[in-house]
């Protein structure tokens, strides 16, 4: 058997979140997200509005509309409470890494893989409304300059 050393194969907001530093594209979608699922941040002391995030990059009017019917399908269909972390965290947590990469999955029209991530999520029913949702949200942030990129997996090969 031989193994590959993984620090020779980037590092996955999937597999290690905590190894990987969000870019100013995704740190203004976890901004977005941390500050909708907790709008009060108490390390800062002051509350936050996620429509302030999202509209300060540019994203329209339609696209906070998209976001706020994601996260509300989230918070109401998600098998498990969304794993995140407050606004004042510089780590990811597992959920929002996946969150980031179906975004960019679909920003790249890869439908098949973004499905696989919400399989995760949510039961087989939610899957294709949340699949459109997100990918509007997705479009919308194209159009804002957000580009989200996908990360690689980290994946050790024996053979």
């Amino acid at each position: 058997m031989n193994f590959h050393s993984s620090s020779a194969v980037m590092h996955s907001l999937l597999d290690d979140p905590s190894s990987s530093h969000a870019d100013e594209a995704e740190q203004t979608v976890l901004n977005a997200v941390r500050t909708w699922l907790r709008p009060r941040c108490d390390a800062q002391g002051r509350n936050g509005d996620w429509r302030d995030v999202l509209s300060d990059a540019g994203v329209t009017v339609d696209g906070l509309g998209y976001f706020d019917l994601l996260m509300g399908l989230l918070r109401r269909f998600a098998y498990r409470r969304i794993d995140t972390r407050c606004r004042c965290a510089s780590d990811l947590a597992k959920d929002e890494a996946s969150l980031l990469q179906t975004i960019a999955l679909l920003q790249r029209v890869r439908s098949d893989a973004a499905v696989e991530l919400l399989n995760d999520w949510l039961p087989e029913p939610a899957v294709s409304g949340a699949l459109k949702i997100v990918r509007w949200f997705a479009i919308a942030l194209l159009d804002a300059g957000l580009v989200i990129q996908v990360r690689t997996r980290r994946v050790t090969y024996m053979h």
